[in-house]
């Protein structure tokens, strides 16, 4: 476009003679590209505006035929800068100078004009005039440029200023959540401590009120009524060594010195096991358990009977604390691993896995706090006397040893219609045992009252 333009506004000597300023273009392109390509594509597009200027003829055909000369000296300049560290003012004297001797050298042996009028009367006047305009467009190109490059850097500055200030204020955020969760979890840690505290001391006080008083009453106390308070002070204990174990538990997890040990699980033996287990709880509150085996399951697995009986007595026992009534049911099923539907944290090895899925009709739990817990000490009420006890350890660990056997823990619960928690593991076939009858869809029912 500015090399039409100098064209548009240059001197004609004659019809098709045109004296113009075409070459500021190349000498500028030459000073700020870095690359030789646009100033052979800068040169070409001012060959072709010669055409639309004086249309095509002898005078035009050469015109064009020197400005692509132009356009290649202007590409070589810029390869030649590129290797060479010159300063801006070294660099353009030289395009000054080389691209204007060479337009009148191209001139000079196209033959559109007499060489020698063209010498003596037009290049007499034209070459100098030409180096002084062409030095004085690019010094006025230089001030503008250097401006324009102040207010780049400016603005690059303030970009700059911009993302740190984002940067900041993005840091501080986390730095306020993680304040947040500092405080929760101080909070959470001090709330496990008191409820830690009075869970123990119930069993305690039961131990030492009932010791006391076999012992304050040691001669008028019947046989009968020794063993009932035996009896109360050996389940008080049994609950106290629960809690501590429990406590232990969750710390060897965290030290990563909790072992799992490979043996063969027997599906059905497991649950008639759990069922032994958790009859006495339904039982006291005359809820429907049910025990459910799907089709195709193994006859047992390769796993640690002790560890999965302990995640599920503990999924059993919050279904019971959390239904006042209705049923609880204790399903086992084998599940198909689908692309991309892995459990997070199993890994991406098994294609089958054993699901043990405990579903209730208690009180269910809300959406937004179905994360929380299964974060330690935390429960979904937090408060020392919140109705339901217990020191919140439970589905923390549960989720941990699940992890431990190579498997998940999930939840899927409303508010109000009940909780389902999914344990599930690989179905590893344990191959030291020999081949047994698999699940046959069999259902079990108990009204516990």
């Amino acid at each position: 476009m500015a090399g039409w333009l100098t064209m548009v506004f240059g001197v004609r000597g004659s019809q098709f003679t045109l004296f113009d300023l075409r070459v500021v273009p190349l000498v500028y392109g030459t000073l700020f590209f870095r690359r030789p390509l646009p100033l052979l594509l800068i040169g070409a597009g001012i060959a072709v505006c010669r055409f639309f200027i004086s249309g095509v003829n002898p005078q035009s055909i050469t015109g064009a035929l020197n400005i692509m000369l132009l356009g290649l000296l202007a590409a070589f300049l810029v390869h030649l800068y590129r290797r060479r560290a010159w300063s801006y003012w070294r660099k353009a004297l030289l395009s000054i100078v080389l691209i204007n001797s060479l337009q009148v050298l191209g001139i000079v042996a196209f033959g559109a004009i007499p060489t020698g009028y063209y010498l003596s009367h037009v290049a007499y006047y034209t070459y100098p005039l030409g180096l002084a305009l062409s030095a004085l467009f690019v010094f006025i190109i230089w001030d503008f440029s250097k401006e324009r490059r102040r207010a780049d850097e400016l603005n690059r500055v303030n970009r700059k200023l911009q993302q740190q200030t984002g940067e900041l204020q993005q840091s501080k955020r986390e730095l306020e959540e993680k304040a947040r969760q500092l405080v929760a979890s101080s909070r959470y840690k001090s709330e496990f401590i008191a409820n830690m505290s009075h869970e123990l001391k119930t069993p305690l006080n039961s131990i030492i009120v009932l010791s006391e008083l076999i012992r304050d009453q040691e001669d008028t106390t019947s046989p009968e009524e020794t063993a009932r308070c035996a009896g109360l002070i050996h389940v008080s204990g049994n609950e106290l060594l629960q809690m501590i174990n429990d406590i232990l538990d969750l710390s060897r997890i965290e030290a990563g010195q909790m072992e799992v040990m490979d043996q063969p699980v027997v599906l059905e033996e497991l649950l008639q096991m759990i069922d032994h287990q958790v009859r006495a709880g339904m039982a006291a509150k005359g809820l429907l358990f049910q025990l459910r085996m799907g089709e195709g399951l193994p006859f047992a697995v390769a796993s640690d009977s002790r560890k999965i009986n302990q995640i599920l007595r503990s999924l059993l026992a919050n279904a019971v604390k959390f239904t006042e009534k209705g049923s609880i049911a204790l399903e086992v099923s084998l599940e198909k691993a689908l692309p991309g539907s892995l459990p997070s944290g199993a890994g991406s090895g098994p294609s089958e896995w054993i699901v043990f899925a405990v579903s209730d009709t208690g009180i269910g739990i809300d959406e937004g706090k179905q994360q929380l817990i299964f974060e330690a000490f935390q429960q979904e009420e937090g408060a020392l006397n919140r109705k339901y006890g217990g020191m919140g350890l439970g589905l923390s660990m549960s989720l941990q040893l699940a992890r431990l056997l190579g498997g998940s823990l999930s939840l899927e619960s409303r508010k109000g219609e009940g909780s389902r928690f999914s344990l599930r593991l690989p179905a590893r076939v344990w191959t030291g045992q020999p081949a047994g009858p698999t699940g046959s869809g069999r259902t079990h029912g108990r009204n516990a009252s």
